[in-house]
């Protein structure tokens, strides 16, 4: 885009209220990053407004700039015609004719320029308008037009329930599409050719789950903006399919080949004969390999409607669901007009889903909330790992493929082929196995696991003279992983694979042998091979679709020399080996983000230590020093409501120290319930206990039954624990939430005053979830959750941080897990001004000024310091004693 004239923040941004003076400070510095296209690092506790002033400041921003760039060639052209009509009245020498004519070619060339440019704007914004305008009689008149569908002409058609299923006189489907390296993009999902359109800037706001993207977009639907941009959501087939027979699979890998099997009659028109000739094939219509929800002009009109207002992912999906239209593709069709697309991480973070998705970064905003975590985000999304089951029945599923058409492929096919069944049996033979043979199988010879760089694995594994790339390239434009799965559903290919022979030895083998003598007459026992045959249902580990995970893997096989390292996990059997891939350096990843796009925003409520995303994360992406800018703001709520406290000893003056080797020890259980019992008698409503681990959490509780504990706790509170299915949260929270209500309102005949929910840092309810006013009075963290120190992965973690950050760099790596996840629990209780809490830090190890620099800065202004109970209790005591008195002359 060209260059303009630079923009300054307003004095006020169109905010639902008056901002406070943080929300004010946090829009103004946003505005100036995204105009100045740096690299921002913001911090603003939970509870401030976050999400607002990221939606108030960047959306004003690309307001005034979509204005600003509009203004900037209309200027250029009234110059430019200044200039032409000015002609020659300027020149005072007439014998420069040739200057004068080169100048006046130049002016016309640029007006022609810019008048192309605002003719496109304008046409552009006609198509615009006409589109709202259609979308808005369209939802007058009720619905689309109503034509009768699939759906509803064959509600129960057994055969779209197993529609991914090809019929057998039609194996040209199962055939491997030809490899074209020059061209090995799949272009078949682009169903709406992309017209010219004009330079514009667009701003991809990214979150962790949906849900917290559905909070986004309900807050840009009640903003000032709610009306007028355009906003697009980007989800997985898996949260926006409507077509019941695919949506109703499990996993996300046979919802997408699903969905790509119902379209594949569609758009083949090719056959390969029997003599390995490419013929032209009739193209079938109808069959039960079409969806009913792909409808070309179906789809065009639910992604206007997309456009046109402002809606989620389930409003989006209703609304497909009525009008009969695909919302996965008709939300991808949106992206190019597009202003705001909102996306889950992995959409930005991983190239391949990024380009699938038709996302371009070139100058446009990249927006991450609750980022966090995003360094670990960023290395699960590219981490991977294949288990010796997986490379058993893949190798087994290749072979019978190739061998049941080799003759019908081309000479480069069976290569290609024929190089990855080489990969997949090396593979198979590095973890201790061999190619065909039966991954249950013991192993001979165990060995420890191992860590290899990938230049040393590539070379173990012996495929250092095969092109990965290439190879990579070849399976994802033939499809082979959904032509597998294809063949294996059709034809319920097993894996052939022979049961070892287990020889009797010692007095079992003396005893066989004297049997075997004395029945001469009697045709001798041999010991028989036995064949084992083995399907994907009675072999879970394997998984349906066991080639889309050694893909993965050996995908992780192209990075960088030094950004990863390979594991090997031996197991007693080939089955139970593993190979998995460790991303070390997330920054290899996220660096064409920091190139490409103008502006890169990493937001969140605890971004401590900042130091971690400037060295690990920008700079070593790319980013230049210069190009760095960091924006952290205390808390709305004033410093007299939150009492943080940091207690080393309990009741009787036993110092709390909860590491690994010391916390399982009665007498510190004893007294950490206590503790809890006297926190339970002074603090009203609702208290969350947190836990570094579920089994520390289990044995406390186990303790505390036996001790009695329990039962002193439930005279005053209700007790609740987190459960271990994450499909068991909301109903937990649930009862939790009513019993604080529910004794609240009854307080004077109950002797109950509310609740305490144990919970576990790092767990379902310690990120994301709102503990706010009466939900969360106290927090209490017991011990620090370090990491594991003896974890293999771990340790090369920090001993790359060591070599690339420098020393010392793996060890504050260490403790930054550990204090992040802590930030992470502190922060679900106060949620807005006039709410208040204590939070209690039990642990001796909170006293020290290095752990205590590593807590927000909005909890550093109140700490309290207490190395006995006695005091911190009566700190405790007098806080909520000042809060009840306050709410008393209030009412």
């Amino acid at each position: 885009m060209e260059k303009i004239n630079k923009l300054e923040a307003p004095a006020s941004f169109p905010f639902p209220f008056t901002p406070y003076p943080i929300q004010h400070d946090f829009m103004s510095s946003l505005y100036e990053v995204l105009e100045e296209g740096k690299l921002g690092i913001f911090e603003s506790p939970t509870g401030t407004g976050k999400s607002l002033s990221l939606i108030c400041g960047a959306l004003t921003w690309l307001s005034d700039h979509e204005k600003s760039f509009r203004d900037h060639l209309e200027s250029l052209l009234k110059s430019s015609d200044e200039v032409t009509s000015k002609g020659d009245s300027n020149n005072s020498d007439p014998f420069d004719w040739l200057n004068q004519q080169a100048e006046e070619v130049a002016s016309r060339q640029k007006r022609a320029e810019t008048k192309l440019k605002l003719d496109l704007l304008d046409k552009y914004q006609t198509k615009l308008s006409k589109m709202k305008q259609a979308s808005k009689q369209r939802k007058t008149k009720g619905m689309q037009e109503k034509l009768p569908t699939d759906f509803q002409r064959y509600p129960d058609d057994p055969k779209r329930d197993n529609a991914v299923k090809i019929e057998k006189d039609d194996e040209d489907e199962l055939l491997l599409e030809e490899f074209n390296a020059s061209a090995c993009e799949d272009n078949s999902d682009d169903e709406i050719s992309q017209e010219e359109k004009p330079e514009t800037t667009k701003i991809f706001f990214c979150s962790r789950t949906h849900s917290q993207l559905g909070q986004f977009i309900g807050e840009v639907q009640r903003s000032s903006f709610g009306n007028d941009i355009r906003v697009v959501p980007l989800a997985s087939r898996q949260n926006s399919c409507i077509n019941e027979h695919v949506s109703k699979l499990k996993s996300l890998s046979l919802i997408n080949e699903k969905c790509l099997d119902l379209q594949r009659k569609n758009h083949k028109t090719t056959a390969v004969s029997s003599e390995g000739k490419t013929t032209k094939k009739s193209r079938k219509s109808g069959g039960s390999s079409s969806c009913p929800a792909m409808n070309r002009n179906k789809i065009q009109m639910l992604s206007e409607d997309v456009l046109s207002e402002v809606q989620d992912i389930e409003q989006i999906v209703r609304s497909g669901r009525k009008s009969e239209a695909c919302p996965y593709y008709a939300t991808r069709a949106a992206v190019g007009d597009a202003q705001v697309v909102v996306v889950p991480y992995n959409t930005i973070l991983h190239k391949g889903t990024r380009e699938a998705c038709g996302i371009q970064l070139k100058n446009n905003i990249v927006v991450i909330d609750e980022a966090h975590n995003l360094l670990d985000a960023i290395g699960n999304i590219h981490s991977a790992q294949v288990n010796g089951y997986q490379l058993c029945h893949a190798h087994s599923q290749l072979v019978q493929y190739r061998d049941r058409y080799q003759n019908r492929f081309s000479p480069k096919t069976l290569l290609h082929l024929g190089q990855v069944i080489f990969v997949v049996a090396k593979l198979i033979k590095i973890i201790g196995g061999k190619a065909g043979g039966n991954p249950d199988s013991a192993i001979e010879r165990v060995l420890e696991n191992k860590i290899f760089t990938l230049p040393d694995f590539v070379l173990s594994a012996e495929v250092d003279n095969l092109n990965l790339f290439k190879l990579l390239e070849f399976c994802q434009s033939s499809k082979i992983s959904q032509k597998l799965h294809s063949f294996s559903a059709l034809y319920h290919t097993v894996v052939n694979i022979s049961k070892p022979v287990v020889k009797n030895q010692g007095i079992r083998a003396f005893l066989k042998e004297m049997e075997t003598k004395n029945n001469k007459g009697s045709e001798p026992k041999q010991p028989v091979e036995q064949e084992k045959t083995v399907t994907p249902a009675s072999a879970p580990e394997g998984g349906n679709n066991p080639f889309l995970s050694v893909m993965a893997f050996m995908e992780t096989l192209t990075n960088g020399c030094e950004d990863g390292r390979i594991l090997l996990k031996r197991g007693l059997t080939v089955g139970k080996g593993v190979l998995k891939f460790l991303l070390l350096n997330p920054a290899a990843h996220f660096r064409d983000i920091v190139l490409q796009a103008r502006s890169v925003i990493v937001a969140g409520g605890t971004m401590q230590p900042i130091s971690e995303f400037q060295d690990q994360l920008f700079l070593s992406a790319g980013g230049k020093p210069d190009r760095i800018s960091v924006f952290s703001c205390g808390h709305i709520i004033p410093p007299e409501n939150i009492l943080p406290i940091a207690l080393g000893s309990g009741p009787t003056g036993k110092p709390f120290e909860f590491s690994y080797s010391q916390r399982d020890s009665i007498p510190m259980i004893t007294e950490l319930g206590r503790l809890l019992t006297n926190i339970c008698n002074i603090v009203p409503a609702g208290i969350v206990c947190f836990f570094p681990s579920y089994d520390y959490e289990k044995r406390v509780i186990e303790q505390f039954e036996k001790s009695g504990v329990i039962k002193q706790i439930e005279c005053k509170k209700k007790i609740f624990r987190e459960p271990k299915l994450s499909s068991e949260v909301e109903e937990v929270l649930s009862a939790y939430s009513a019993c604080i209500r529910r004794t609240k309102v009854s307080s004077g005949e109950s002797k109950l005053s509310g609740a305490i929910l144990f919970s576990v840092i790092g767990g379902k309810l310690s990120e994301g979830l709102n503990f706010s006013d009466d939900l969360g009075r106290c927090v209490v963290v017991v011990g620090l959750p370090f990491p594991n120190i003896k974890s293999v992965e771990l340790q090369e973690q920090m001993k790359y941080l060591d070599n690339t950050v420098g020393a010392g760099g793996g060890q504050r790596h260490y403790e930054n897990l550990c204090m992040k996840a802590v930030n992470q629990s502190i922060g679900r209780a106060v949620r807005h001004k006039d709410d208040y809490a204590s939070v209690v830090l039990l642990d001796q190890r909170y006293l020290q000024q290095n752990r205590q620099k590593s807590l927000p800065q909005w909890i550093l202004r109140s700490l309290e310091s207490h190395e006995n109970f006695g005091s911190a209790f009566g700190s405790l005591r007098k806080f909520f004693q000042e809060r009840r008195s306050s709410q008393q002359s209030q009412q």
